[in-house]
């Protein structure tokens, strides 16, 4: 008789035991799904910051003056100290963009996060076409200074 009681102890805990276990998986899932969205907000948010950073770079007098140089006369009119400054800022620009194409290949960035990026790269590469391909008196493209992944896409998606 003990024996059949104790049996019926160890099976009725062994069945408590598999729902805490299927419990304790579903607080795992939800809370994994929890840190996801906060790790996508944080990035999209310390990507939009660097974004704010270099926005603020592009509106100084000095950066402002080498740009219309470069659009009113080309590359060639502007000097190297200016064409290095030039390319700088855009590269600074280009690295805030592959951050955001690694975190989005990692999963790290929402597909909506991602798809504001992904229309700007585009723009933006249309733009610094001369600067992507050609060095400039020692200055390297940009397609040099990006990972090779990242510049395929570019090349292959615009």
């Amino acid at each position: 008789m003990k024996n059949k009681q104790l049996r019926k102890w160890a099976l009725g805990a062994e069945i408590m035991s598999g729902v805490a276990v299927v419990v304790t998986i579903g607080f795992l899932a939800f809370q994994m799904m929890d840190n996801t969205n906060a790790l996508q907000a944080q990035t999209y948010q310390e990507l939009m910051r660097d974004l704010n950073d270099r926005r603020l770079a592009v509106a100084s007098p000095e950066y402002s003056a080498i740009d219309e140089k470069y659009w009113r006369d080309g590359m060639a009119s502007l000097t190297y100290a200016e064409k290095r400054y030039f390319r700088i800022v855009a590269g600074y620009l280009w690295g805030i963009y592959e951050s955001a194409f690694f975190a989005n290949e990692r999963g790290i960035l929402g597909p909506a996060e991602w798809g504001r990026f992904q229309s700007s790269v585009c723009r933006r590469f249309e733009r610094d076409r001369e600067m992507w391909d050609s060095a400039t008196e020692n200055i390297p493209p940009i397609s040099e200074v990006s990972s090779a992944e990242f510049s395929d896409y570019v090349q292959n998606t615009c």
